[in-house]
């Protein structure tokens, strides 16, 4: 299991990504739950999630 720090590049909303490499996952991607910016790509090699740690202090509209 490999854990990382991810921080949207658009609005600063900060996330804890964890990563299992004994799971498969499910294609697609993941966006950014405030501003909706594209983070990651999926290939579902592995099991990926993410979880919001930081709002930004302003509302990103």
């Amino acid at each position: 299991m490999q854990k990382s720090d991810v921080q949207c590049p658009k609005c600063e909303a900060g996330y804890r990504r964890i990563e299992v490499s004994s799971l498969q996952g499910e294609p697609g991607e993941f966006c950014c739950l405030i501003c909706n910016q594209v983070l990651e790509g999926f290939t579902g090699d592995t099991r990926v999630a993410y979880r919001l740690t930081v709002q930004p202090e302003k509302t990103f509209g």
